[in-house]
């Protein structure tokens, strides 16, 4: 395959995505931030800077599971804390609150270092920075010091750790969609955070030689990975590597579990890019708990969590044909059955409307989605029998009391056979 093509594709990518809003202040995402991210205020700036440091640093697997989460956990504490919130200085104090919310369960299997973390970095900004990081940071010309500065005095940026706060960095001084706070570090001095997504699109482009966690084992390691991620960004953008840092991210979700190579990035390029003209939206989706709108939907994604198959939730709408109407679907599974990714439907009700929704749907989407409706055991016989259930509806429908089942075989790899 030429390389030539697969550059080319990827940088249109990057062009067309790189104007996309951060998960951690997307205003399509709940729950909303109590502040504006993008404030002029010198005093809401300061907040800025300083709430956006606590979320850089449980942006960890281990910690939150996913980065959704991270928002989710901040924004949780705000509401909790108001301003108080940055001035809690006992690790206490955090976990007190944080096993209250109603999605502790779903943080990630170390979710007890969060309150040791945010604890920390609220010592670093009152001892260190004198409760004023935008004062601090005008210490420092390069961001490279800065994050050198950050990972001395904060265990949780130190080491294998560090690209957290170059995910930081990209936020403070990259211009919109990011926050643009700290005006006078410049772009082009940015590094690519190593994350696991950015190193799933490296790997594909044979930057590095591997995605796997063996990146991280020591800090060399990590360094070299990011220097070719970051060597092969200015090469594209001089004045602006860390423009693809969130392309990347949308991107590198996508080619999660999937074999990685140009071929594989090509067809995701491909893909994502005949969707984006479809939907006339990028291909971003999230992976959380708070915006679930039933206990049938929180039900299915809290099976899909439990079996370890990644999902996006309402992540995407699709015009449909003859009808001035779109299709959002609940839940897009990473998983695909002979080419074609699942899309699980629960419902408690169906109605004549949703069902020729879900064939207009099939009609035109059916040859890269399986379309799976997830009905009560009891009612699916009734629709049937009421010809709401018709063969051009959907591809299966499954009981949704035994999701588990359905899931277990979608892992496995035995749906359909």
């Amino acid at each position: 395959m030429a390389t030539d093509e697969v550059l080319s594709l990827l940088v249109e990518f990057i062009n067309k995505n790189s104007n996309v809003v951060d998960i951690q202040w997307d205003r399509r995402m709940s729950p909303r931030l109590l502040f504006n991210p993008y404030s002029e205020s010198y005093e809401e700036r300061k907040k800025i800077a300083h709430y956006f440091l606590l979320a850089s640093s449980i942006l960890d697997d281990t910690v939150v599971n996913y980065p959704e989460n991270a928002r989710m956990l901040l924004a949780y504490l705000h509401e909790v804390f108001g301003s108080s919130l940055f001035e809690v200085k006992k690790a206490h104090i955090f976990e007190e609150e944080i096993v209250k919310s109603d999605f502790y369960d779903d943080l990630g299997p170390n979710k007890k270092a969060a309150s040791e973390v945010l604890a920390s970095v609220n010592l670093f900004i009152r001892n260190k920075a004198e409760r004023n990081l935008l004062k601090y940071a005008q210490g420092f010309t390069k961001p490279i010091d800065f994050v050198e500065d950050i990972a001395q005095n904060i265990p949780a940026f130190a080491g294998t750790h560090k690209d957290r706060a170059w995910i930081y960095m990209r936020w403070m001084v990259r211009s919109s969609p990011d926050l643009q706070i700290y005006d006078h570090l410049l772009p082009e001095d940015l590094y690519v955070p190593l994350t696991r997504e950015n190193a799933n699109v490296a790997a594909s482009l044979g930057l590095i030689n591997t995605a796997s966690l063996s990146l991280w084992k020591d800090e060399k390691t990590a360094n070299e990975a990011r220097q070719k991620i970051t060597d092969f960004a200015k090469r594209l953008f001089p004045q602006d590597p860390a423009k693809v840092d969130y392309p990347f991210f949308l991107l590198g979700r996508w080619l999660k579990q999937k074999n990685l190579n140009r071929y594989t990035l090509k067809t995701a390029l491909d893909f994502l890019d005949r969707m984006q003209k479809i939907t006339g939206q990028s291909q971003s989706y999230y992976q959380k708990m708070s915006r679930y709108k039933s206990g049938w939907e929180k039900k299915t994604a809290l099976t899909l969590l439990k079996m370890h198959i990644p999902y996006g939730y309402e992540t995407i709408s699709f015009p449909l044909p003859n009808a001035n109407e779109v299709y959002t679907p609940d839940f897009i599974l990473e998983k695909t059955v002979q080419g074609r990714k699942i899309i699980l439907e629960p419902h408690f009700e169906m109605t004549k409307k949703q069902a020729r929704k879900y064939s207009l749907f099939k009609r035109t989407y059916g040859h890269k989605f399986l379309l799976i409706l997830l009905l009560k055991n009891d009612l699916i016989p009734l629709y049937h029998q009421r010809k709401i259930l018709t063969d051009d509806v959907c591809d299966d429908v499954w009981p949704i009391e035994f999701i588990h089942l359905l899931v277990e075989r979608i892992r496995r790899g035995t749906y359909g056979q």
